[in-house]
């Protein structure tokens, strides 16, 4: 790789990933399914890829392999160029329970209608999605990464 070429590190990886298993498992998993593909590359470029690296100049499939498939798939039409951007996604969870009282409605032994206030907690969580990284391919390779500054 040109030494002028950013080289995107991908802490976020875990974050996008859900389930048992790891960021790194999963992308060995996608390594291991399409070896012959990742055997072609140069061994910087799979040093890269195992680390969940991506770089200027990165094929579509290199890039799959590091991160995995898009969550979105934008077109992006300028005066200069036509590219595609492909967007990640996480989702953030906000759980959240509240206490209420409901009316409760029965009928006694007497076979009246009563009802009576009784405290139930009910679950209220929400959930925010949000971009974590966009790529933009221009004429099927790399040319600018984009990712979410947390520190800012």
């Amino acid at each position: 790789m040109n030494s002028h070429m950013r080289i995107v590190l991908v802490g976020f990886m875990a974050l996008l990933l859900t389930g048992c298993m790891s960021a790194q498992a999963l992308r060995d998993e996608r390594i291991e399914a399409e070896q012959p593909l990742f055997n072609s590359y140069p061994s910087a470029i799979q040093k890269q890829i195992r680390l969940g690296q991506i770089d200027i100049g990165f094929t579509k499939d290199m890039v799959r392999l590091a991160w995995g498939v898009p969550d979105q798939i934008f077109r992006r039409t300028t005066r200069a160029k036509e590219s595609v951007v492909w967007s990640y996604t996480q989702t953030r969870r906000y759980p959240h329970l509240d206490r209420m009282s409901v009316p409760i409605y029965f009928i006694d032994s007497s076979g009246r209608q009563q009802f009576s206030y009784h405290s139930v907690w009910v679950n209220r969580d929400t959930q925010e999605q949000f971009t974590v990284a966009r790529v933009e391919f221009a004429r099927g390779k790399v040319s600018a990464i984009e990712q979410l500054n947390g520190d800012e």
